[in-house]
């Protein structure tokens, strides 16, 4: 029986997921997917590129592993630092929605996303993740709200624009390029 093996990584080809597909397989991820990934995230990135190359030299003494695939992509894709953030919008529950301007999320995302290619509008998605925390943000985005938004409030429609990005442009192709 013959073997085909890869000499290099295979990046995603453009269209093989949406955002909303790539974000769904999150919640399909196996521990041990999980913790490759943990692990990746603790090398810089010339570790990382080191031990791709390794791994690929040492593919010929080793039968292929069922995570091989996934472990090449854990190790090349400059989006790994965001999958944390990913995982945690997962964890949301309805009350960290609670008191969202509805509305205002909505102009706010649409101005946003307005006359941008998909690869964009899935960068900006990405650069929304954890933005809340941001004493900056925050103030930037109370300040384009009715005045007197209470906190909370502001805290809840940063949420609420990730969600509606989702629901208006979910259907970008993650791996999308300009």
């Amino acid at each position: 029986m013959q073997h085909v093996h890869e000499h290099r990584f295979q990046p995603q080809p453009a269209g093989s997921l949406t955002l909303r597909q790539f974000i769904e397989s999150l919640r399909r991820w196996t521990p041990e997917m999980r913790q490759m990934v943990q692990i990746a995230l603790t090398r810089t990135s010339e570790e990382r590129r080191t031990y791709l190359q390794q791994f690929h030299a040492g593919h010929h003494e080793r039968q292929p592993g069922a995570l091989d695939g996934f472990m090449r992509w854990a190790y090349s894709d400059p989006r790994l630092e965001d999958v944390p953030l990913l995982l945690a919008e997962l964890e949301r529950t309805e009350e960290d929605y609670e008191g969202a301007l509805d509305h205002e999320a909505d102009v706010l995302v649409r101005e946003r996303a307005h006359g941008k290619t998909q690869a964009q509008r899935v960068a900006d998605y990405l650069a929304l993740l954890g933005m809340e925390s941001s004493d900056r943000v925050r103030a930037a985005i109370a300040s384009l709200l009715p005045p007197g938004t209470p906190e909370s409030a502001v805290v809840a429609t940063i949420r609420q624009m990730r969600r509606r990005w989702l629901e208006l442009y979910g259907d970008d192709h993650f791996f999308a390029e300009d």
